[in-house]
């Protein structure tokens, strides 16, 4: 939560909503949960109800959604205000969401939604997109809400640091249009639809960051990301770009369950094989950093995964440019249950 967020949160609720303060409003906070500050301060007033959803339990978090495209929590036509800042670029499929924020609220409800336009990329643990006012009017009208003010803040204030500048922020305010009957029951049973003939992934992608470094510094500019889906054992190969070295090399996870087994592990070129690990004692050499825990396993890497940055450190390998791009390939799978 950068300053220029929360101030054009709180410009949102004295222009829209300071007529309003005396009504017993219901405010959802969606991606509320609170690592470096949040909405609650303007919104937790009587007669309002504030209520912080995200999808994990957490600081100023109220209400966990089981799923994060079907709110089985939340009632149809139940809520009088929906806001979200920094969430929407880090949402896979974004346009599903604002389907849901359509339904929850009420007829004639608001909502403010706010996302960088610009700025670095920032996993956490997904950094997906950057929006402009375009696309939020776009949004908008996918869903069937009205626009009431779509604009990017491309100016750089004084008053803000570089740290809130970088971003340049969209946001969107909108409002709910009241619905005929008709129009309520197409727009229930076209989501019904949706969600049975053209389902969404059904297993989460965990993310494998591979950091790369001639010079012994890892930067984030240095790295490359795979993926591998959530469950069964899986065949992972991340090529690494032509100037890439692994002097050091480390492996990270990101958007992982309870548990991470990993059967094979090796880093080569088209010529030579620098690593290869496919059994206990061969992965002894390999350090577990961060919020890993090693556990022990006859055959395999086991680890338990005890936070947000889990990482594998392998042995300094001295590889040349003259043997071709280095790829490392992995045999492993993520799960949640021991």
């Amino acid at each position: 939560m950068h300053a220029s967020s929360y101030d054009r949160m709180a410009e949102f609720c004295h222009d829209y909503l300071a007529a309003r303060q005396d009504e017993p409003l219901t405010i959802v906070d969606l991606g509320s949960c609170d690592y470096n500050g949040s909405y609650r301060p303007i919104f937790a007033r009587k007669p309002w109800h504030y209520l912080g959803v995200d999808l994990a339990p957490g600081k100023n978090v109220d209400l966990v959604l089981r799923e994060a495209y079907h709110w089985r929590e939340l009632q149809s036509d139940s809520v009088d205000v929906l806001v979200s800042g920094q969430t929407f670029e880090h949402t896979e499929f974004f346009w599903e969401t604002i389907l849901e924020i359509t339904r929850v609220l009420k007829p004639g409800g608001l909502c403010c939604i706010i996302a960088p336009a610009s700025g670095p990329e920032h996993r956490f643990s997904l950094d997906c997109w950057r929006i402009f006012a375009d696309g939020f009017r776009a949004l908008a009208r996918y869903s069937a809400l009205e626009v009431l003010h779509a604009h990017t803040h491309w100016e750089e204030l004084a008053k803000y640091n570089d740290e809130s500048n970088k971003w340049h922020e969209s946001i969107l305010i909108a409002r709910k249009r009241p619905e005929s009957l008709g129009e309520r029951i197409r727009r229930r049973l076209f989501a019904a639809a949706r969600r049975r003939l053209h389902p969404l992934p059904q297993r989460d992608e965990t993310l494998i960051q591979v950091f790369f470094s001639s010079d012994g510094v890892l930067r984030e500019e240095a790295s490359v990301v795979g993926g591998v889906e959530q469950g069964d054992w899986r065949e992972v190969r991340i090529n690494l770009p032509d100037h890439a070295r692994a002097c050091p090399l480390r492996i990270d996870f990101m958007r992982t369950l309870a548990f991470v087994e990993i059967a094979r592990l090796s880093v080569s070129a088209a010529t030579r094989e620098y690593f290869s690990a496919a059994s206990a004692d061969e992965f002894n050499v390999v350090s577990v950093q961060g919020d890993a825990e090693r556990l022990p396993h006859p055959e395999y890497l086991r680890l338990r995964i005890t936070g947000i940055d889990p990482q594998l450190v392998l042995p300094v390998l001295e590889s040349g440019r003259e043997e071709g791009k280095l790829r490392v390939e992995l045999r492993l799978r993520v799960f949640g249950e021991g």
